[in-house]
């Protein structure tokens, strides 16, 4: 780093501090960031779920609300005088901490949730270019997910509007922070170990809940080896950064099709999804419309509860 450039230039915008515990943490999405933040927030005690109902964002899951700081009430880095964060980033007091996740199981789920099921506030018209590919009208998820990875590779730039997208070693950037944990969420006492740093330096009883599951199709009776393949080409920058080991898949797989009530379901979620994104921007061009929107989010966190409204045949988790 150059010594007439300030370290705020060369850090991601995202990266957190909480200067009670003396923690720095790089969030990287679907990298168990939402756990996470929720453990630093509680550790912290800067949790403020009282700010939950007033938010006009469109947030179909609480727990997701994590990511508004009027919720967490955790500090951005960036934000901080210069002298502060060469301290923190030099400083033996503090701990300095981050997650990654195999690159090809992040992208299935990045798809997933932009995607496959619609997330609300996707970027870009790229994400047209990946539409359902359907056999007798039902969704064929493995052919699917193979031209997303396809799409990926054509239009990767495009793909990176979007932060969900974005590789791990343009977050967690190991050539200007020096951390001192960088944990695998995805191998055993990975999150465990972030819970228990933050149980040591705040003295509660901080543990990890699992948020933002996914539909519970497993990665590998979707992707077959090309796909895989496809996915690392792109993302070849966390291997090399980061020493990951390169997954196997096999070379064909039979198609994971959704049955017809399966696939009605996705495109009824999608819909709700859309629904709730256009009310809450109505919302948010005209501030006038709060009440309403708090109305719609209380039902629609009581109609859309996927597990408790249908029974999926093949025991899918929603």
């Amino acid at each position: 780093m150059s010594s007439s450039q300030p370290p705020s230039a060369t850090i991601a915008r995202s990266v957190l501090v909480v200067p009670n515990l003396k923690i720095l943490y790089s969030p990287t999405t679907k990298v168990a960031c939402t756990t996470i933040k929720w453990m630093l927030a509680e550790a912290a005690g800067s949790l403020n779920i009282e700010a939950i109902p007033r938010l006009l964002a469109a947030s179909l899951h609480r727990s997701q609300t994590i990511h508004n700081r009027h919720v967490s009430g955790l500090q951005r880095l960036n934000d901080l005088p210069p002298q502060h964060i060469e301290e923190i980033l030099s400083s033996p007091d503090w701990v300095r901490i981050a997650a990654l996740r195999d690159p090809v199981a992040r992208a299935y789920s990045a798809w997933e949730n932009r995607i496959f099921m619609r997330a609300q506030g996707r970027v870009g018209a790229n994400f047209d270019a990946v539409p359902d590919v359907l056999a007798d009208g039902c969704i064929n998820m493995t052919a699917s997910f193979a031209s997303f990875s396809q799409a990926l590779v054509d239009h990767t730039a495009e793909f990176m509007h979007d932060h969900h997208f974005v590789p791990q070693s343009q977050v967690v950037r190991k050539a200007v922070i020096n951390y001192d944990m960088l944990v695998r969420i995805d191998e055993p006492g990975g999150i465990d170990s972030i819970a228990a740093l933050l149980r040591e330096r705040s003295g509660k009883d901080i543990q990890p809940r699992r948020h933002n599951e996914s539909i519970g199709v497993p990665l590998d009776r979707v992707c077959d080896q090309p796909t895989a393949d496809r996915i690392m080409q792109v993302y070849s920058a966390d291997y090399d950064t980061f020493g990951l080991p390169r997954r196997q898949f096999l070379t064909t797989i039979e198609p994971y099709i959704l049955s017809a009530s399966e696939t009605q379901l996705v495109t009824l979620v999608r819909q709700s999804v859309e629904r709730v994104t256009s009310v809450s921007r109505a919302a948010q061009s005209k501030m006038s419309a709060r009440y309403g929107i708090r109305q719609i989010r209380k039902a629609f966190f009581r109609k859309v509860s996927f597990g408790r409204m249908y029974n999926t045949p093949r025991g899918i988790h929603w």
